[in-house]
C-alpha cells in the first residue's frame, strides 16, 4: 500500500507540478490584464471563456470519460481501436460544431453577451473549440500511459506560446480583446503538432462502430452531468452580468481566479488519481488504499487553504519594480478567494468519491447529483446577488459544491464501500477553523504573527495524529 501511496504521490508531483507552472504562468496574464483593461472590460472575456468551458461539455460528449474507462479496460478490442473511435468521432462533430458557431456569431453575441459586436470573439472560439477538442484524446492517452512528463511538457509548451502572444499582441499589437482569442488558437495548435506522434501511433484505419456504440452508451450520461457541473462553475458570471453589470463580473472573476492556487492542488491530484483508481479496479486492497489517500488528501487541502487565505493579501499588494502584482481597482474582489478555496475543498472531495460510480458503471447518477447541485447553484444565485453581490455569488458556489460532495458520498457508498477515517477529516477541519478564528477574531495581519499560526496548525496536525510520521517514514523508504 506505501507503494501505491507513493505513486500516486509521485505522480500527483509531477503533473501538479506542471500544472502548478503552465497554471501560474497563465496566472500571472491576470496581473498583465489588470493593468490594461477595466474590470467591465475583463468582464466580457470572462463571459466568453466561461462559454467556451461550457461548450467543451457539448463537443466531448462524454467521449473523454468513456475513453478513460474503455482504454483501461480489458475486452475484445485494443486500445488503438478504442483511441480511433473517440478520437475521429470527436474530430467529425468538432467541425460540425464549430462551423455552426462561425457562421451564427452575431445573434449567439446578442443573446449571451447583450451585444453583436462581440461576434468576432465568437468566431475566434469556434477556433479554440475545435483545436481544444482534437488535443483532449492525445492528452489523455499520455496520462494513461503515465507519461506525466510528457504531459506536462506539453502543456508548458502550449502555456509558454499563449503567454508570450497574450503580451505581444495586446500590449505591443493593440489587439485588445482579440488578442487573447488569437492567443488561445496559435497555442492549442501548437499541442495538437507536438501531439502528432501520439496520434500516429494509436490511430488505426479501421473504425470499430461496436466499441463505438459501447463507449457512448457510456459516455453521454456523463454530458447533463457536466452541462449540469458547467452551471455550478460559471452561471454566477452571467447571473452577475444580468442583475449587476460587467464591472462586477470582472471583479468576481479576478477573485475567482486567485482561487488558482487551490485549483491547481485539487487538478493536479485529479490528473493522477484517475488512471491511478482505474487502473486498481481488480485489487482488493484498493477499498483500504482510498481510504487512506482521502486523509491526506484533506490534510493537502486543509494546509492549502491556510496558505492561501492567510498570505494573498500580501501576495495582490506585493510591489514588483514598483507595480503591484495586481492592479488596484480589482483589490476588492480579495474577501471572495477564502470561499472559493473552501469550493474547491469539496470539488477535490467529490473526486475522491469517483471510484464508486465508474467501478459500478452506475454513470446515470451524475447528472442527477451535478444537475441537483445546479438547480441549487441558480437558486442560490438568484437570492444572494441580490442581497450580497458578488459574495453572494461566492457563497452560492460554496454551497452547492458541499451539496455534491455530500450528496455524491451517500448516493454512491453502498456500491463500492470504501473505508473513509472521518474522525481525522473532521479534526482536521476542526482545528483550522479554530486557527481561522483566531485569525480573524484577533486582527492578526503582521506577517510573524500569520507564520506563527501556519506553525501552530501544521504542529497540531501532529500532535493529533493526523500527520504520522512513521507512515511518512514508510512511504518514503519504500517499506
Amino acid at each position: 500500500m506505501a507503494g501505491d501511496i507513493r505513486k500516486l504521490g509521485s505522480q500527483t508531483l509531477i503533473y501538479g507540478t506542471g500544472y502548478i507552472v503552465t497554471r501560474m504562468l497563465n496566472f500571472f496574464l491576470l496581473p498583465f490584464y489588470s493593468h490594461l483593461f477595466l474590470p467591465s472590460v475583463y468582464g466580457v472575456a470572462s463571459l466568453v471563456f466561461s462559454g467556451i468551458a461550457f461548450l467543451n461539455i457539448i463537443y466531448h460528449y462524454g467521449l473523454d470519460s468513456a475513453f478513460l474507462r474503455f482504454y483501461t479496460k480489458k475486452g475484445d478490442y485494443d486500445r488503438g481501436e478504442a483511441f480511433t473511435a473517440a478520437f475521429l468521432s470527436l474530430l467529425c462533430t468538432g467541425i460540425v460544431l464549430s462551423l455552426f458557431l462561425f457562421f451564427n456569431s452575431t445573434w449567439i453575441s446578442r443573446i449571451f453577451l447583450g451585444s453583436p459586436q462581440y461576434e468576432q470573439l465568437i468566431r475566434l472560439s469556434s477556433g479554440i473549440l475545435l483545436m481544444d477538442t482534437l488535443v483532449n484524446i492525445p492528452l489523455h492517452t499520455l496520462r494513461m500511459n503515465d507519461k506525466a512528463v510528457s504531459f506536462t511538457l506539453i502543456n508548458l509548451a502550449n502555456v509558454v506560446l499563449n503567454m508570450s502572444l497574450n503580451i505581444w499582441l495586446i500590449r505591443f499589437r493593440g489587439m485588445g480583446l482579440e488578442g487573447i482569442f488569437w492567443a488561445n488558437i496559435a497555442a492549442s495548435t501548437l499541442s495538437f503538432i507536438l501531439l502528432l506522434p501520439v496520434l500516429k501511433k494509436n490511430l488505426k484505419a479501421v473504425f470499430n462502430t461496436r466499441l463505438f456504440r459501447k463507449m457512448l452508451r457510456f459516455g453521454l450520461p456523463f454530458v447533463p452531468g457536466g452541462i449540469a457541473s458547467m452551471v455550478l462553475e460559471l452561471i454566477d458570471r452571467y447571473m452577475l452580468r444580468i442583475m449587476m453589470n460587467y464591472e462586477t463580473v470582472g471583479l468576481y472573476s479576478a477573485g475567482y481566479k486567485l482561487g488558482i492556487f487551490m485549483l491547481i492542488v485539487v487538478m493536479g491530484y485529479k490528473f493522477a488519481w484517475q488512471p491511478f483508481f482505474l487502473n486498481k479496479a481488480d485489487d482488493p486492497q484498493a477499498p483500504e488504499t482510498f481510504g487512506r489517500i482521502f486523509t491526506v488528501f484533506n490534510v493537502m487541502m486543509a494546509l492549502v487553504f491556510l496558505g492561501v487565505t492567510l498570505f494573498i493579501h500580501d501576495f495582490i499588494t506585493l510591489k514588483v519594480f514598483g507595480i503591484t502584482i495586481f492592479g488596484q481597482n480589482y483589490w476588492q474582489s480579495e474577501h471572495i478567494v477564502p470561499i472559493i478555496l473552501g469550493a474547491y475543498i469539496f470539488l477535490g472531495m467529490y473526486i475522491n468519491f469517483l471510484p464508486s460510480i465508474y467501478f459500478s458503471e452506475k454513470t446515470g447518477v451524475i447528472p442527477l447529483i451535478s444537475g441537483s447541485a445546479a438547480l441549487m447553484n441558480v437558486i442560490l444565485n438568484y437570492y444572494l446577488i441580490q442581497f450580497f453581490g458578488m459574495t453572494g455569488a461566492a457563497w452560492a458556489t460554496f454551497l452547492s459544491y458541499l451539496w455534491m460532495a455530500g450528496l455524491t458520498y451517500f448516493v454512491v457508498r453502498r456500491w463500492y464501500p470504501i473505508p473513509y477515517n472521518w474522525k481525522k477529516v473532521f479534526i482536521t477541519y476542526g482545528l483550522l477553523i479554530i486557527v481561522l478564528l483566531a485569525y480573524y477574531l484577533g486582527n492578526l495581519t503582521a506577517l510573524p504573527e500569520k507564520a506563527g499560526l501556519f506553525l501552530v496548525y501544521t504542529g497540531s496536525l501532529f500532535f493529533f495524529k493526523i500527520g504520522d510520521f512513521n507512515q511518512i517514514r514508510r512511504v518514503l523508504t519504500r517499506e
